[in-house]
């Protein structure tokens, strides 16, 4: 997951596991993911960021790749009128959220990998006082018709095409 903070978007790459190549990419905005469940992972994401000051964030997922980068120009200002963000996706989880500031509770009885996923997130995060603005509706890349859609798409990022020639045999030429 990228999470990035203000106008500057400085990104920090968190990964679930460690890996030369990830770290080679990011350098020192490199940084392991810290927790048993997503949430608990996004939460101390969030926690680091905010305590080394940086404010408003947003954590991206890794499974949009082909997301319109124009999407994201707003958040900062959304984040300016409503303390929560959220990208929804169309299965029922999101590829984005963003807080000015985290709460230990905006996870709390978020079920995982499940059309709910959203939906349950917004209510922990209404609870925590934290309402949340909605960027537009995407997909995110889950099973393999989200894979042939991807690689259907016209703009994709080059090292996202590049992997799909590679590896991507039975879906659409790329």
């Amino acid at each position: 997951m990228l999470v990035a903070h203000s106008r500057d978007a400085a990104l920090f790459l968190y990964t679930d596991q460690e890996s030369e190549e990830w770290r080679a990419l990011a350098g020192e905005r490199w940084r392991l993911q810290q927790g048993a469940s997503l949430g608990e992972r996004m939460l101390r994401c969030f926690e680091e960021m905010s305590d080394a000051g940086r404010a408003p964030l947003l954590i991206l997922g890794s499974d949009s790749p082909a997301l319109p980068p124009e999407w994201l120009e707003s958040w900062t200002d959304r984040l300016e009128q409503a303390p929560g963000l959220l990208g929804p996706c169309e299965d029922g989880g999101y590829y984005a959220i963003g807080c000015q500031a985290p709460h230990p509770g905006m996870f709390e009885g978020v079920q995982w990998s499940s059309a709910n996923t959203l939906a349950q997130t917004e209510i922990a995060l209404r609870r925590c006082g934290l309402a949340p603005s909605c960027l537009p509706m995407y997909y995110d890349v889950d099973t393999p018709a989200d894979l042939a859609r991807l690689a259907a798409e016209s703009r994709l990022p080059a090292r996202t095409r590049q992997w799909l020639r590679a590896h991507y045999e039975s879906g659409p030429t790329v």
